[in-house]
């Protein structure tokens, strides 16, 4: 702009140059301005791309966290049954421990029981008792 000279006239400057000149102007700031929408509406057309992909970055990595921590899940569950079901066959096998000693001790019982019964009852008859527990 500082090299645009313009003719004077009698009364200021050659009218025709001036209008030419605010024409070209003009032009030149409406297809810069032009250009200047279309760029903010590449900016703003990338601004909402950018949003998408950030919204679905975001969506997908908390769809792997949420993958993960359900795996995670799975995993200590398998665990926590596994671990039951351990815990259940040694319940089991001290239980059958525990009924055979009780067995073994009702049966002890019930012989000395059955003894102390037979030597009571010969001890009373003075007869002798045969294998079916009677006294003959």
């Amino acid at each position: 702009m500082s090299e645009i000279f313009f003719r004077e006239q009698r009364n200021g400057y050659d009218k025709n140059q001036v209008d030419n000149y605010i024409q070209r102007i003009t032009e030149a700031y409406q297809t810069a301005y032009k250009e200047y929408l279309a760029v903010c509406d590449k900016y703003n057309n990338l601004l909402l791309d950018f949003q998408k992909l950030e919204s679905e970055r975001q969506t997908r990595t908390e769809s792997a966290f949420i993958t993960k921590a359900l795996t995670d899940s799975e995993r200590l569950a398998q665990q926590i049954i596994n671990n039951a079901y351990k815990e259940e066959a040694k319940i089991v096998e001290q239980t059958k421990k525990n009924l055979d000693y009780v067995y073994r001790t009702i049966s002890q019982a019930m012989d000395e029981a059955q003894n102390f019964l037979n030597s009571r009852i010969s001890e009373r008859s003075g007869g002798i008792i045969n294998e079916n527990k009677s006294v003959v």
